[in-house]
């Protein structure tokens, strides 16, 4: 079972945000190299936990692969308490019974306040890095338990192969900044675009007042995991991670920025 810590952000008035998954009806491009399929209806021989959010065909030097994608929120029990879980899983498709390569299983079990673990639908890659045939699935997830608005936990994970897996491990955006009416302004921490220590706490240095607890909003806490990896696993990760931070960091304030259209005080 995994521990969960609730985040310990600043309160802030309850926002209610409902995250939906589209289901992409065309070829998806991860890479200049790997294009990925869309598939509706899994093959025999492929387990699957929880509701569909994706699955994806692709073909590398192994053969055709297959990369599904699950998650689950449950109702609350007796005990007020909620669970959630997420679950990933890489097959090869040789014509047979299907082979699972990899999987990924993570959970928030018996919460007392909010559960929530879900997808990045934007974070779902398949790369050739190396340009050897050898592909990389790469997919990312947030994971929360808490009774505010505030940055949820959240996991990139690339997987190589069935034994090579690379993690960034942090904090998102989502609730990290807030619009203050007296200051006309959006207030909260930057979005941080050097993630080492030295950078965070650089940054914290000039934002004292919103918190000096790391990894910040934006970022993951190290890089432990590349330490012997192809520094092209690394430079994508990064690139990666800083990608889906700016865009979850611009839809997140654009729901607090005050509407242009609303009427004028009469």
């Amino acid at each position: 079972m995994n521990s969960v810590q609730r985040l310990r952000g600043q309160l802030r008035p309850a926002l209610m945000v409902m995250w939906m998954t589209v289901a992409c009806a065309t070829t998806v491009w991860a890479d200049d190299r790997v294009a990925l399929t869309p598939l509706d209806q899994l093959p025999d021989g492929v387990e699957l936990r929880g509701k569909q959010v994706g699955a994806y065909t692709w073909t590398d030097r192994q053969g055709k692969n297959l990369l599904v994608l699950g998650e689950q929120t449950s109702e609350r029990d007796d005990d007020g308490t909620q669970s959630a879980f997420v679950y990933a899983a890489q097959y090869l498709l040789d014509g047979g019974r299907p082979k699972r390569v990899w999987m990924l299983y993570d959970d928030v079990q018996r919460c007392e306040f909010d559960a929530g673990v879900h997808f990045n639908p934007q974070a779902t890659q398949v790369t050739d890095l190396l340009g050897d045939g050898v592909t990389q699935a790469t997919v990312g997830y947030s994971r929360t338990c808490t009774s505010d608005v505030s940055p949820n936990e959240f996991k990139l994970i690339m997987h190589v192969g069935k034994t090579q897996r690379y993690r960034l491990r942090g904090v998102d955006r989502y609730g990290a900044s807030w619009w203050d009416e007296d200051a006309g302004a959006l207030q909260g921490m930057p979005l941080p675009k050097d993630c080492s220590a030295a950078g965070q706490q650089a940054l914290v240095s000039q934002f004292k007042e919103q918190g000096t607890e790391l990894p910040l909003p934006g970022c993951y806490g190290d890089e432990d995991d590349f330490a012997k990896a192809p520094q092209p696993y690394l430079d994508f990760m990064r690139q990666q991670w800083f990608a889906l931070m700016a865009k979850q960091d611009t839809t997140w304030s654009q729901t607090q920025e005050p509407s242009d259209d609303q009427p004028d005080d009469q």
